[in-house]
């Protein structure tokens, strides 16, 4: 496995972590329906957060996970795509 898959699977369990502090936020603030839709989409946990992170106070996180986001797309695409994550099977070709 590469650095790059290694800094790449950091990235995205970091981005793991973001997610569940805006769903414990969702829980709290949004009520059941939203902590759940959010549990389901992490998408929506991902608008849900940005929509109300200057009015919860928790917009340092929203930027982190953002910043994790694009900074784990970049690594998988220089990593040589999803190949690279471990467990992935690869072509062999004969």
């Amino acid at each position: 496995m590469s650095i790059l898959a290694i800094l790449a699977l950091l990235c995205l369990i970091g981005s793991i972590i973001c997610w569940i502090i805006v769903l414990i936020k969702m829980f709290q603030n949004g009520g059941a329906l939203m902590g759940i839709l959010g549990l389901i989409c992490s998408l929506w946990a991902f608008i849900w957060g940005w929509m109300n992170s200057g009015k919860l106070g928790f917009r340092n996180i929203m930027f982190i996970w953002t910043a994790l986001l694009i900074l784990y797309a970049i690594l998988i695409m220089a990593a040589g795509g999803m190949g690279a994550m471990p467990g992935m099977p690869t072509a062999n070709t004969p």
